[in-house]
């Protein structure tokens, strides 16, 4: 009698509900496209531009529909959406690979991150890496968000590391070809 590869099987893992305030009327909840997808596409529910007054730095909600991003320039991006992440995740924010490749928007700290603890509504640091004016639209998907899980760490103090393969060769030793 043969006994059956476990190899492709998955354990089934039970699925992490993630409390959601929908902050604006016309959320489309994210969710992922497909089973299987590791992230959900987010979409722009409003604009806030960076204002610096006084020494002060605010973020001032933009009355748009659309919005033309600048070469270069960055806005924020609501999403139109609070969570109370359970204790032990946090969420990444994502650039999505088309907007990347074809229009060169980004997400400025990618990733970004969501902590469990944080209950205001999510938001996107966008911005256009290319050389040409990108027009940006509320509902658009503007990024991916990803839920992570938590371990935890801590760093040891040593004056010696375990020898690797590697060694100390990074940033592009491996070469191109």
């Amino acid at each position: 009698m043969k006994k059956e590869s476990k190899l492709g099987k998955k354990k089934k893992e039970d699925k992490v509900s993630i409390p959601l305030k929908i902050l604006k009327e016309e959320l489309i909840i994210p969710e992922p496209s497909k089973k299987g997808d590791a992230g959900a596409d987010a979409r722009i529910m409003g604009f806030k531009s960076i204002i610096h007054r006084d020494d002060k730095k605010e973020l001032v909600d933009i009355d748009a529909d659309s919005y033309i991003l600048k070469p270069l320039e960055r806005i924020g991006c609501p999403l139109g959406f609070a969570t109370a992440i359970p204790e032990g995740y946090y969420f990444k924010v994502v650039p999505r690979s088309g907007l990347a490749l074809w229009e060169g928007i980004s997400i400025v700290n990618s990733p970004g991150t969501i902590d469990s603890g944080y209950r205001n509504e999510w938001m996107a640091i966008v911005v256009n890496l290319s050389n040409k004016d990108v027009i940006l639209k509320k509902g658009d998907r503007i990024c991916q968000i990803i839920l992570g899980k938590i371990y935890d760490y801590e760093f040891i103090k040593t004056d010696n590391l375990a020898e690797s393969d590697r060694g100390l060769s990074g940033f592009g030793s491996t070469g191109k070809k």
